[in-house]
C-alpha cells in the first residue's frame, strides 16, 4: 500500500472564491497536483489569472457538484484527496424562504457531494488509498433569526 505521504493529487470543489481559493493557491505553492474546481466557466480564465499572478498551476475544470454530467467527469481525474469544500447559504427567515432555495441549498450543500464522494471513494478504495476531507462552517453555533436553514 502506497504511503499517504505520496497523494498528490488534490480535487477541491468551490475553490473560485473564499476559504477554497486559498486552499487551492496553497497546496499548490506546496507542490501539490491540484485540480481547482469552479461551479460555473465564467470562473475559469478568472482562476487561472490568479494563480499566474501568485506563481502557481491549478488545473481548472468546472464542477458544478449538483450535476450529474460533471460528477461523472470528475472521476477521469485521478483523484487521491478530495475536498468538499462547495457550498451555500439561505439567509433570511427560516418560515420565508422558497422551499425551491431550501432544496437547492440541500443538493449543492450535502447531496451533491456525498454523490461525488462516493464515485471517488469506490476509486480510492480500488487504489487502498485516498483522503476525503469535508470542509464546514461554524454557522451552526451561530444560530439567529435569520440564518435560514443554513444553520
Amino acid at each position: 500500500m502506497t504511503s499517504s505521504a505520496a497523494l498528490k493529487k488534490v480535487l477541491i470543489t468551490g475553490a473560485g472564491t473564499g476559504f477554497g481559493y486559498e486552499v487551492a493557491m496553497r497546496l499548490a505553492e506546496k507542490g501539490f497536483e491540484v485540480v481547482a474546481a469552479v461551479e460555473i466557466y465564467g470562473q475559469i480564465q478568472t482562476l487561472k489569472r490568479q494563480a499566474r499572478e501568485r506563481g502557481v498551476t491549478l488545473q481548472v475544470e468546472k464542477l458544478d457538484v449538483t450535476n450529474d454530467g460533471d460528477r461523472r467527469k470528475a472521476l477521469g481525474w485521478g483523484i487521491e484527496i478530495l475536498v468538499n469544500n462547495a457550498g451555500v447559504g439561505e439567509g433570511g427567515s427560516t418560515v420565508d424562504i422558497p422551499g425551491a432555495n431550501i432544496r437547492h441549498q440541500f443538493e449543492v450543500n450535502v447531496t451533491g457531494p456525498l454523490l461525488l464522494t462516493q464515485g471517488i471513494a469506490k476509486q480510492m478504495a480500488e487504489r487502498g488509498i485516498g483522503r476525503i476531507v469535508w470542509v464546514s462552517s461554524r454557522e451552526g453555533l451561530n444560530v439567529n433569526p435569520f440564518t435560514g436553514i443554513y444553520s
